[in-house]
């Protein structure tokens, strides 16, 4: 798992999410949907009601990253 804080451009290694029920359930059939058909050049958006915070979730691969930025690679091999 890496976490990319895209305001700062920074990685972070724990973090909290306070989300309503049906923020948690878009989350969880989002991931669903992602686990139903992989496809390492897909992702998914979660937002709150006014569009105002967003968890993106992407699934990955170490041998599959050709998709990626080069940013999210130092991400998820470097953790930087």
């Amino acid at each position: 798992m890496r976490i990319l804080d895209t305001i700062n451009d920074s990685a972070l290694k724990n973090v909290i999410l306070y989300m309503k029920i049906n923020e948690a359930k878009e989350l969880y059939d989002s991931i669903g949907q992602l686990l139903d058909k992989i496809d390492f050049n897909n992702h998914a958006h979660i937002n709150d009601e006014l569009y105002e915070h967003e968890i993106t979730v992407v699934l990955y691969d170490e041998k599959h990253t050709d998709s990626l930025s080069e940013r999210s690679k130092e991400i998820i091999f470097e953790d930087i």
